[in-house]
């Protein structure tokens, strides 16, 4: 499976707003993991499924001990957590010396990550230096990803962190993963993301351009567990959409994307569904998740009645399963 890394140079760009849209809209299972070296905030930001807020226990301070001994892929999703709208969570570590302390643990945790069954993860990384000891994940990594915003300062900081980088990456030969980078503005700056990748990307050709994120104060919101209403039509998320047909792009076959019953299964959001009316559908047409609703082929049944069941499945099918076309961290 895919594991994919997001960091920043310096300060709090949006590392982990963007870590949470790129886990939301990504089109298989993924696991959400708060690897942030100076102590991450997904505890503080997101309730659970069941409206309470997360906690530390079980997190990565319950999976560290058993890494000492190496670390199943299986285990792993038995410490997440479900915040609310149904992503899967890693809670990171509380204090940055709780990260020292577990720096040699990080490369068995990297191993476990890219194994775990059916869910791609995405890691929130965080400020990333050449001594964080995060550092030994994020490297072995399909893909990581910078976090630039469209600031000079921004893009100073990047520039050197990249530096470094490369330079460490170039050591692991055909196993260094590929480096890629995203602007976040407002939406009246796009023109600045582009020039601040490009800026970048000037001394590091080889950095992929992954394009920008719009940022806009009402949805970003559900960043920190608030409702926010018809989030996919934001420029946000259209954004976000982007940036995750990008990655794909980017990791190649190591990800398919899956237009059927996944869980993070998202619609275009300049589109309304149709309507459901007694006759729209019939016994014969394939309903939207690919499962047809008459069950095994058999003798034909009365046609209204057909069609007044498979209008009433259609109806019930869109009441039970809201979360599979709209954004799972609301």
């Amino acid at each position: 499976m895919a594991l994919i890394s997001f960091f920043s140079a310096k300060g709090a760009p949006g590392v982990t707003s963007t870590s949470m849209l790129v886990a939301a809209l990504w089109p298989r299972p993924t696991l959400l993991v708060d690897a942030d070296g100076n102590g991450g905030d997904l505890l503080m930001r997101l309730p659970s499924a069941s409206g309470l807020a997360l906690t530390q226990h079980p997190g990565l301070l319950t999976l560290l001990p058993l890494a000492r001994h190496g670390l199943s892929s299986g285990v792993v999703l038995d410490h997440s957590q479900v915040a609310l709208g149904g992503q899967q969570v890693l809670v990171g570590l509380e204090t940055s010396e709780q990260a020292e302390a577990s720096a040699a643990l990080w490369p068995t945790l990297a191993r476990a990550f890219r194994e775990v069954p059916g869910t791609d993860v995405v890691v929130d990384a965080g400020q990333l230096a050449a001594r964080s000891g995060q550092l030994s994940l994020v490297q072995r990594s399909d893909l990581v990803v910078g976090v630039v915003r469209a600031e000079p300062a921004s893009v100073m900081h990047m520039r050197e962190r990249l530096t470094v980088l490369t330079q460490t990456f170039a050591a692991l030969g055909a196993d260094a993963p590929r480096i890629g980078l995203v602007a976040l503005s407002g939406v009246q700056r796009q023109d600045e993301a582009s020039s601040a990748v490009a800026t970048v990307r000037a001394d590091f050709p080889d950095v992929l351009d992954l394009g920008q994120v719009a940022l806009d104060p009402r949805p970003e919101r559900m960043f920190h567990g608030d409702p926010v209403s018809r989030p996919e039509r934001t420029m946000l998320v259209r954004s976000g959409r982007s940036l995750v047909e990008r990655l794909v792009a980017a990791l190649g076959p190591a990800v398919v994307l899956d237009t059927g019953t996944d869980e993070h299964e998202t619609t275009d959001p300049t589109t309304e569904d149709p309507p459901s009316a007694p006759g729209a559908a019939t016994g014969q047409e394939e309903p939207a998740d690919g499962i047809p609703e008459g069950g095994p082929a058999g003798p034909a049944p009365d046609a209204d009645a057909g069609e007044q069941d498979a209008a009433q499945g259609e109806r019930r099918r869109r009441r039970e399963r809201p979360g599979k076309k709209r954004w799972t961290l609301r």
